[in-house]
């Protein structure tokens, strides 16, 4: 099967220049169905990798990022309201609700940008990447809901003024707070007024509003922390990994043997040498390129003797 992969290659060069492909699989004793079979393979082959480009450019459209962030809100918040699928007390469910979507989109977030570390020809993972700052501000927008929410709940500022003596509410409030803030950065405007590295030292504040917000579902009620850690674990070990693929490759990159021979003048200049020659070999029967071979060969011959003129 691997002749038969490697034959159809050869043909498919073959014929791309002009030559005689079927010639070849009649040469390698193919029989008819064989060839079939490997008409068969091409073919599936190629549709594999169109369906392939065709489903990863549709994950680096916006519209993707769009349908995908408003229809999570959409389906768990806005439909359940409209069908009467919130229970006894639909405050607290869209409470819940809208927390939840908030901290695991922030989840997403944090976990896109280990995930491009781990796997860096990864085609969907670098679609994805592409929408981080929508989605980073799409937690935020749904935490500002969750606050909204909270206050309806609350029966109104007096309530939530109350609350205000529950610790998971100071956790709640200072991770939003965090996130409106990079929320109102998320834009080029931001990036070119701070400065590239401002910006991402500003942006890795998410680490922090990510430990608070978690912290905060954790301790909000009875139960809490069993949703919660399906989010810590998997975020903590994308974490670990990416920093020991970093520092490994660190490591791997010091500890490479430096050559203890530097390349010289002289070496550098016949490898230049050399390379004209080839280069001389293939524009061959061409007066306009020769020349220019013949000038470059005289610039590196004065230069070679510039650096070798003894003083």
């Amino acid at each position: 099967m691997k002749s038969l992969i490697r034959i159809g290659s050869i043909e498919k060069r073959m014929t791309a220049n002009g030559c005689q492909a079927p010639s070849l699989t009649r040469l390698a004793g193919c029989q008819p169905a064989e060839s079939a079979k490997l008409a068969d393979i091409q073919s599936c082959s190629a549709f594999r990798a169109q369906l392939f480009d065709g489903i990863t450019g549709f994950l680096r459209s916006k519209f993707f990022a769009l349908a995908l962030l408003v229809g999570v809100g959409t389906w768990l918040l806005v439909v359940p309201a409209f069908t009467g699928g919130l229970g006894a007390n639909p405050l607290e469910k869209l409470l819940r609700q809208s927390g939840e979507i908030s901290i695991w989109t922030l989840g997403a977030v944090l976990a896109l940008s280990p995930l491009r570390v781990l796997l860096p020809r990864s085609r969907i993972v670098g679609a994805l990447n592409r929408h981080r700052r929508a989605v980073g501000v799409s937690a935020c927008v749904y935490g500002l809901l969750h606050f909204g929410f909270h206050v309806l709940y609350e029966g109104g500022l007096d309530g939530l003024i109350r609350s205000l003596s529950k610790p998971f509410i100071w956790f709640g409030i200072a991770g939003l707070s965090i996130l409106v803030g990079l929320a109102l950065t998320s834009n080029n405007w931001s990036v070119r007024t701070l400065g590239g590295r401002n910006w991402k030292l500003l942006h890795r504040l998410a680490y922090v509003a990510a430990t608070l917000l978690i912290y905060h579902q954790s301790i909000a009620g009875k139960g809490h922390w069993y949703v919660a850690r399906w989010l810590l674990f998997p975020l903590l070990a994308l974490q670990i990994a990416r920093l020991t693929k970093t520092l490994f490759t660190r490591w791997a990159r010091a500890s490479r043997p430096m050559s203890p021979n530097p390349p010289s003048a002289d070496s550098y200049f016949r490898k230049r040498e050399t390379s004209l020659t080839k280069s001389g070999q293939k524009v061959a029967g061409r007066p306009s390129q020769l020349k220019q071979l013949a000038a470059l060969r005289a610039r590196s011959g004065s230069a070679f003797g510039a650096i070798t003129t003894p003083l």
